[in-house]
């Protein structure tokens, strides 16, 4: 497992989320993700400590999507997001 190294990320800032399976599972407010894309633009709407941010992801086919306390990683894992132009995307 690739060892965590926390990315600061700033308010406003647009990062690049990657879609994690878990992400089309059932919740209180169910905001489920196109399911043929897996790389979405996303805009940091919270910064929290060690890397993790609140997201707004954007889905071009069904407007914002909110994700919450995301992990921060230096190359594409799912569930995480990353800086543009990050390695591997």
């Amino acid at each position: 497992m690739p060892s965590r190294e926390a990315l600061e990320a700033s308010l406003g800032e647009i990062v690049l989320y990657h879609a994690a399976d878990r992400d089309d599972a059932p919740e209180l407010a169910a905001f489920p993700l196109s399911s043929d894309v897996q790389t979405f633009a996303a805009v940091v709407a919270r910064v929290h400590p060690r890397g993790d941010a609140d997201l707004m992801v954007i889905d071009p086919s069904k407007g914002p999507m909110p994700r919450w306390k995301v992990p921060s990683s230096r190359a594409p894992r799912p569930g995480h997001w990353t800086p543009r132009g990050a390695a591997g995307v």
